[in-house]
């Protein structure tokens, strides 16, 4: 800062403050405030003292806001949060708050030096984590987490992590309404000038604060320190932009690239960590919609402890004492052999007795407590009362095989902040109903809360349930050339298909947007083109019938055969016929065995069911096995052994396409 920006505050080296605190020099300033090295002369204890820019002491807004930092810091007293010692007001009337002297150097200032090793990650996250997560149990929300905010202090042989600058913090049930209203426009400008128009700095700024929806709660700084997290492991931030538009775009809309793969090739050291379940938790972590990061710090802490090898360091290095670094080793993952033993029988007991812990979903189907299906049925009851993995399992498997009776589970999970939205949107598309009146309040929900793809895919789900309001924000999401195409062509799908779209109009956007090359989701692929063939497309058809008999067949013309299929065309089903008696090999033999069961052709249940102890392809087969026409002893045979998997994907799969097979048999009945 300028000697005359120093002098038109009031306050300078040499000053002295309430009468004890002597101003020494400027230790830096921002947006809010200008911090200065002081002395308290009576204590001769050296502090640090902010004070707030005389730019901003005509708003009201400001000042509260600078005043409720120091509140907010005071309210915290964590050990790994600078402590607030004292407040005061400057001879020109700025306000200003002691703070402890916190020396060392930023994690930014580490990260220039390239990635942390994996005990560094511990040393310096796991307080990040214990003092945010003691922020959010009291209500306060930091919205400018960075590493120009988290300082290293060396101390005790160790480090000590503090955490800064909560100048933008929100307060829950703090809304200052007494404010609201009083600033005219040209005020509220000058503001937004002076302290930057968006709350938090857009390289760690999360979607909704990008959206400013108004609804920011801890989920973001979450997702603020899973940005930190990608860079502490890569040495590079997840997202980056030539222009500020571009920035916050990839926040909003860009899927980052794995944490594993950016290091492989960035040619980065390996760690000794488990890589493959650190891309996961990161990519949690920065998931665009809130509802899909964790729900608080310590349940990523606990994950990543996980990653670490479960030995317990995170949680002791979360404390807020001195870090010292030390070897991490990892465990190898424990197989679930002995649970895969007791499960069925453990099972079979829990359905005969009736002992559940939880109450069933209301409305969920019944069945004979000693039928495949109602095995079944306990198989995904527990999952949905069980573990994060376990709900997230029984939301795929219900994706994969959408049957009606399974619906209350559907909405049940939709609850549930921790499972992934979108396995549940596309069920309730394949399967929702207008009169689902629960089902329509929890994909408003997600409709709300939710950015980019999964928005889209929400208001679609939502026209799909005879919500009419969402026809209009699906008109603007199809014509926006700044939303993903996969959002665009789902908003032009439901538009087509429930008639607030012309036909022209939607093969227009699908020549743009669903080209060769460009990838798109599989399900959205087909509903595309079964639309399009339900308005006797002609165009469409020619294309998937020379896609179909293409030679030699491939994935793509079994696909192509498969969607003539669903369309009602016999002559569909009779090519992927012949290729199976043409005893051709591979891949594409394997893909038609599936696309003939899905089509619900049972001549394929045995080749089917050796596929299930295929490993690449046998939950998708299992899947498939729901499709067929009608019952089926064999394939109800092969399935049961699998609902006590040790494999929730698998498990929980079986237990759908039992459950499919049920509704043609004729052991459903009261319990």
């Amino acid at each position: 800062m300028s000697e005359p920006a120093v002098a038109a505050m009031g306050v300078g080296p040499g000053t002295i403050l309430v009468g004890k605190y002597r101003i020494e020099r400027i230790l830096g300033s921002g947006a809010m405030g200008t911090v200065f090295a002081a002395l308290h002369e009576k204590l001769g204890r050296q502090v640090a003292i902010k004070v707030l820019n005389p730019e901003l002491g005509s708003h009201r807004e400001a000042m509260a806001r600078f005043q409720r930092e120091a509140e907010t810091i005071t309210r915290l007293g964590h050990p790994n949060i600078v402590a607030v010692y004292d407040f005061g007001t400057c001879p020109d009337g700025a306000p200003f708050f002691v703070m402890e002297v916190v020396t060392g150097e930023t994690l930014r200032k580490r990260l220039e030096r390239g990635p942390l090793t994996d005990d560094e990650i511990i040393a310096l996250f796991a307080p990040i984590l214990s003092a945010t997560a003691a922020a959010h149990i009291k209500g306060i929300v930091h919205r400018d987490l960075k590493p120009e905010n988290v300082m290293l202090v060396g101390r005790g042989g160790g480090t000590v992590v503090k955490l800064l600058d909560f100048g933008v913090a929100k307060i829950r049930g703090d809304e200052r309404e007494e404010y609201k209203g009083e600033m005219n426009a040209g005020k509220l400008s000058a503001l937004a000038t002076a302290v930057g128009a968006m709350m938090g700095t857009p390289a760690y700024m999360s979607p909704e604060q990008i959206k400013a929806t108004g609804e920011i709660d801890g989920r973001a700084d979450i997702y603020s320190i899973g940005v930190m997290l990608y860079e502490a492991v890569t040495g590079e931030r997840p997202f980056s932009g030539g222009s500020m538009a571009s920035l916050l775009g990839a926040h909003l809309f860009e899927t980052a690239e794995k944490p594993s793969e950016r290091a492989k090739r960035l040619k980065l050291p390996r760690r000794a960590v488990d890589m493959a379940r650190l891309d996961r938790v990161i990519e949690r972590t920065l998931s665009k919609a809130r509802e899909e990061r964790y729900p608080d710090c310590l349940a990523l802490r606990d994950d990543l402890d996980v990653v670490w090898g479960g030995l317990g360091l995170w949680k002791e290095a979360g404390v807020g004492h001195p870090v010292t670094t030390r070897p991490v080793r990892v465990q190898p993952e424990r197989r679930g052999k002995k649970w895969a033993l007791v499960l069925f029988p453990l099972l079979v007991c829990g359905v005969a007795t009736g002992a559940w812990m939880f109450s069933r979903p209301a409305n969920l189907h019944r069945y004979k407590s000693n039928s495949a299906p109602g095995l079944a049925m306990a198989v995904l009851e527990h999952g949905v009362r069980g573990s994060t993995a376990d709900k997230r399992a029984v939301a795929t498997a219900i994706e994969a095989v959408p049957q009606r009776p399974l619906l209350p589970l559907v909405t049940v999970l939709f609850k549930d902040e921790n499972v992934p939205k979108r396995p549940l949107l596309l069920a309730a598309y394949a399967m929702g109903q207008t009169t689902d009146t629960d089902l329509k309040e929890q994909v408003a929900t997600v409709a709300k809360n939710s950015v980019g793809v999964q928005a889209a895919l929400a208001q679609a789900v939502r026209l799909r349930l005879g919500e009419k309001d969402a026809a209009t924000v699906l008109d603007a999401a199809a014509a926006s050339g700044n939303l993903p195409p996969e959002a665009r062509l789902w908003a032009g799908l439901v538009l087509l298909q429930t008639g607030h779209a012309q036909l022209s109009a939607f093969v227009k956007l699908k020549d743009q947007l669903l080209r060769p090359g460009h990838s798109m989701p599989k399900v959205l692929r087909h509903s595309v083109f079964l639309e399009l063939l339900k308005h006797k497309d002609a165009t469409t058809e020619k294309q998937l019938w020379e896609l179909g008999t293409a030679e030699p067949a491939t994935a793509e013309s079994v696909d192509a055969l498969e969607v003539l299929g669903e369309a009602g065309r016999s002559e569909a089903e009779t090519a992927l016929r012949k290729l199976l008696d043409s005893k051709t090999e591979g891949e594409a033999r394997t893909l038609a065995i599936m696309a003939l069961a899905r089509l619900g052709d049972d001549r394929v249940t045995n080749e089917l069911c050796g596929l299930f102890r295929h490993e690449t392809h046998r939950v998708h087969a299992v899947a498939a096995a729901g499709f067929l026409r009608s019952s089926s002893k064999i394939i109800r045979e092969q399935l049961l052994p699998l609902i006590s998997s040790s494999d929730a994907g698998l498990q929980t799969t079986a237990a759908a396409a039992l459950l499919a097979i049920a509704s043609k048999d004729s052991d459903v009945g009261g319990e």
